[in-house]
């Protein structure tokens, strides 16, 4: 057979395998497509939706996000996601399916750079089997289906990394803007991608070497992707500080690193969600061997530090990652780089000989097939959620026209319990509004004064009015009209 007949027959076998990839991914993530946006993130999943609805309704300028709740609250990520979903709107009418359809796309493109970035520094084989664990892991497909950018943000951090490896390869200007794009849009999206300059300056280290200085396109690139970014958080910065006299509060709760010397830290982030949620235990000890295996040249060593970047960037947020299970989702993709690796020196090692033996390939091979039942339970653990928002949602429009505006207390918020409420109520109940956390000391002026601004509803969710503010409670039942109460929420009509 001839060398080319060879590589064709090789070249389809992996197009086929990799196909086979992408239509099991796509069916993990379909799974709840359609249901409502009240699963285990309803929180940010609803506060992100809002965005896309505001662009939808109320005009498309992507400089000019707004959601449902009127106090100043703002996005600090670059709304490009939610404008996405906003066309999607626009072209075939209000659905929040779409926000979720984006998020798969933007995962399946991830899936697709993976094997990319696994092909062109390892094999085909490390490749076809990080997509393969990438596209069954639990925390792998739950986030990049949600309602959230986090799948965006996945995407074009691996196209980032991809095309710079390629621009260092070829010296092309195509993969230079490719990886500037990439780059500038991974960074605004999410700020904490910036971790990513590890990796990024071993990459051009090993190029270069002492030459690295000299290199003038490495000095443009450095300023296209991080002059978009410095301008568009310099915008947010002064809009949170117009509205609430505090800097940034992403950078605010970086100094909160006294959850560093607590051992729940640690085990929460190492051991529940890498371990566990997002590696499914098995797939964990593949990571670590493929970490420790040797390298074949200096290159390959990128991984180590895509890695450790991302660890490291674990430390300098501990609290928003300790807060937040999907802020850890980055290190995903680079862990089923190792497993790839691993498995891939495995495979080519005991493929000659005769399973009905070779304990060690069953163990192996049970090890990943207890990864996609893993995965398929820990989805339905998070899909399998109340609907305690939607018949919230139900008896604020009962209570409310379209256009009315309300005012709503909640439970305490996980970014400011002070100031903000939770985004559901909003969006479940279609109103736009003012929200407080539930323990926040909310007045009658201030009451009155949203009520002067043309608010018609007063919401309280799941606490009891009496108790969390008597001063307000006396003031509704004596000056409003209480008109519906249950267990789990408590509406007065707001009278001029």
């Amino acid at each position: 057979m001839s060398t080319t007949s060879s590589y064709s027959k090789h070249s389809t076998r992996t197009t086929q395998i990799l196909f086979v990839i992408f239509l099991i991914a796509l069916a993990f993530r379909l799974w709840g497509v359609t249901n409502p946006l009240h699963d285990f993130t309803s929180w940010r999943q609803t506060l992100t939706a809002s965005f896309a609805q505001y662009f939808y309704e109320h005009g498309m300028n992507i400089f000019k996000p707004g959601n449902h709740v009127l106090n100043p609250l703002y996005a600090y990520e670059f709304p490009l996601y939610t404008y996405i979903v906003a066309i999607f709107y626009k072209l075939f009418g209000f659905n929040d399916i779409f926000g979720r359809l984006v998020a798969i796309a933007f995962g399946l493109g991830t899936l697709w750079m993976l094997f990319l970035l696994g092909k062109r520094f390892f094999d085909e084989t490390t490749a076809l089997i990080a997509c393969g664990i990438f596209a069954v892991l639990p925390f792998s497909v739950y986030y990049t289906r949600t309602f959230m950018p986090e799948s965006a943000m996945l995407f074009f951090s691996l196209a980032m990394l991809y095309g710079f490896t390629r621009w260092l390869d070829t010296d092309s200007w195509k993969f230079f803007i490719l990886a500037s794009l990439c780059a500038t849009l991974a960074f605004l999206i999410k700020l904490p991608t910036l971790y990513l300059g590890g990796p990024l300056l071993f990459l051009a280290w090993n190029k270069f070497r002492g030459e690295l200085f000299k290199q003038y396109k490495l000095y443009l690139f450095a300023f296209l992707i991080l002059f978009p970014p410095a301008l568009w958080y310099t915008h947010v910065s002064n809009l949170q500080y117009e509205a609430y006299g505090e800097s940034n509060l992403w950078i605010g709760l970086l100094k909160n690193w006294e959850v560093l010397l607590t051992l729940r830290y640690w085990k929460l982030i190492f051991w529940t969600r890498l371990a566990e949620k997002m590696f499914a235990f098995t797939a964990f000890a593949f990571v670590v061997l493929g970490m420790l295996m040797p390298n074949k040249d200096r290159e390959q060593t990128v991984f180590h530090v895509w890695f450790a970047s991302v660890c490291i960037y674990f430390v300098i947020a501990a609290r928003l990652n300790f807060m937040h299970e999907y802020y850890q989702i980055p290190i995903i993709p680079v862990g089923c780089i190792f497993a790839g690796k691993y498995l891939s020196g495995f495979y080519h090692r005991n493929k000659e000989f005769e399973f009905k033996n070779n304990y060690k390939a069953w163990a192996v091979i049970l090890m990943l097939v207890f990864i996609p039942p893993h995965s398929l339970y820990k989805l339905k653990n998070r899909l399998g959620y109340g609907d305690t928002y939607l018949k919230i949602g139900e008896k604020i429009r009962e209570y409310s026209e379209v256009n009315d505006l309300i005012v709503g207390q909640d439970k305490f918020n996980p970014i400011n319990e002070t100031q903000y409420t939770s985004p559901q109520l909003f969006y479940f109940g279609q109103r736009r509004g003012w929200g407080y956390a539930a323990n926040h000391p909310l007045k009658p002026e201030t009451l009155t004064k949203h009520i002067e601004d043309g608010a018609t509803l007063y919401v309280m969710v799941r606490y009891d009015l009496k108790e969390m503010n008597p001063e307000l409670s006396t003031f509704l039942e004596k000056k409003h009209e209480f008109v519906y109460k249950d267990q789990n929420v408590t509406l007065f009509k707001l009278l001029r």
